[in-house]
């Protein structure tokens, strides 16, 4: 086992020691990839939709690791490429019903796309929209979408957060629900200061009837807030 397996074999146990909760009323499970994710358990929330991930390593110097999503019934030999779905290191991911979403951050803004596991290519299916988290002010607001969400919960960097003290960090909860937008200062975090290329907040499941948020993150460990 290299280094980079051993760290992100710990940080996967972090995730796994908030995530044993009850799956209802919580909302689904997320993975980053590669550092807070186990296969077995992202393929269990696959199986149903009947696609499965594998891991794919670098074949040279200029590419990085990669997840690779499938169709299960995949005849090999058959002539035809199957369709497939491809996320580079750095994707968070998350399965909710028949829907997969994928997101990346950015340093202005979140970018999400949802997927419709229930169709042959899933890829044709794809939704996606930008978050402007630069132009974004904490609070409730109205969100037109051609998405569907359900408390989509996910954190990120907003570089003009407005805070007390300069080295305070300037992470924020972003919630998405159904045509709402909520932006929260991550303050218990903030307010700790910190390196946010080291120490940073990466998978959050949402107690909806409780509006508590557990999350876990890089070199943070787990933690539970309320929103």
């Amino acid at each position: 086992m290299n280094e980079f397996q051993f760290y992100s074999n710990i940080c996967w146990r972090q995730a796994s020691s908030i995530f044993k909760l009850p799956r209802l009323p919580m909302t689904p499970i997320q993975y980053h990839f590669p550092y807070f994710i186990e296969l077995s358990n992202f393929n269990s929330d696959l199986a149903p939709y009947h696609w499965v991930a594998h891991h794919v390593l670098p074949q040279s110097k200029n590419e990085s690791e990669s997840i690779l999503l499938e169709p299960m019934d995949t005849e090999v030999g058959n002539g035809k490429q199957s369709p497939s779905l491809h996320f580079d290191f750095g994707t968070f991911l998350m399965v909710h019903n028949h829907l997969l979403f994928a997101w990346r951050r950015y340093e202005d803004g979140l970018l999400i796309r949802q997927y419709d596991l229930r169709e042959v290519n899933p890829e044709l299916s794809m939704l996606e929209e930008f978050i402007d988290i630069m132009a974004t002010e904490p609070g409730r607001h109205a969100h037109t979408t051609r998405m569907t969400y359900h408390h989509f919960v996910t954190f990120i960097r907003k570089p003009n957060l407005i805070v007390k003290e300069d080295y305070y960090e300037r992470y924020v909860i972003i919630l998405l629900h159904e045509e709402f937008l909520t932006l929260i200062p991550f303050d218990t975090f903030n307010e700790t200061g910190g390196d946010p290329l080291y120490v940073w907040p990466a998978l959050a499941t949402l107690d909806v009837e409780s509006n508590k948020l557990h999350g876990v993150g890089m070199r943070m460990g787990s933690f539970t807030v309320q929103v």
